[in-house]
């Protein structure tokens, strides 16, 4: 009786995991990564953003040879406009994943940032949030209002939320 409920259990868990990743779509997954990147680049680091970088390629280039406008989390009228950016995406990821030295991540992130701020304002429902700095003038995507440049980790705190 035991060995069934925990069958059953470990079956439920496993179910609901596959769907919780069914339900993720590629934005999600991106963002993901890119607010991997930004608090490593927070802590003035470098370690592992070639990965994360590596996956936001990976997840840009899977959405466009089988794109569906569910999977890129916005509309069909958005779907045109979405597709056109995910070979920018993939390219400025792999910029960000051969750069080797904080200044051109930072300068390759900030770069990446424009085709996904454009993507976040297609998105329907729940996203993150548009950061700018105007000190160093780029902006970033973050999960929430607390601000945390990834730009200049000496002005942590310089920005403002200008998108939502």
């Amino acid at each position: 009786m035991r060995h069934a409920i925990l069958t059953v259990l470990f079956i439920a868990t496993t179910l609901v995991s596959a769907i919780s990743a069914a339900e993720e779509t590629a934005f999600v997954s991106i963002v993901s990564d890119y607010e991997a990147i930004r608090q490593v680049l927070i802590d003035d680091s470098t370690e592992g953003i070639a990965d994360h970088a590596r996956s936001i390629a990976t997840t840009a280039a899977s959405l466009a040879a089988d794109f569906s406008p569910s999977a890129a989390a916005v509309s069909a009228n958005n779907a045109d406009a979405v597709r056109a950016l995910l070979p920018e995406i993939n390219d400025l990821a792999s910029r960000v994943t051969a750069a080797s030295d904080l200044d051109t991540i930072r300068n390759e992130v900030a770069e990446m940032t424009k085709p996904l701020v454009r993507w976040h304002e297609l998105i329907e429902g729940p996203r993150p949030v548009v950061a700018y700095c105007p000190m160093v003038k780029k902006a970033w995507l973050q999960p929430d209002e607390a601000i945390g440049n990834p730009y200049a980790p000496y002005m942590l705190g310089c920005g403002e939320v200008v998108q939502r």
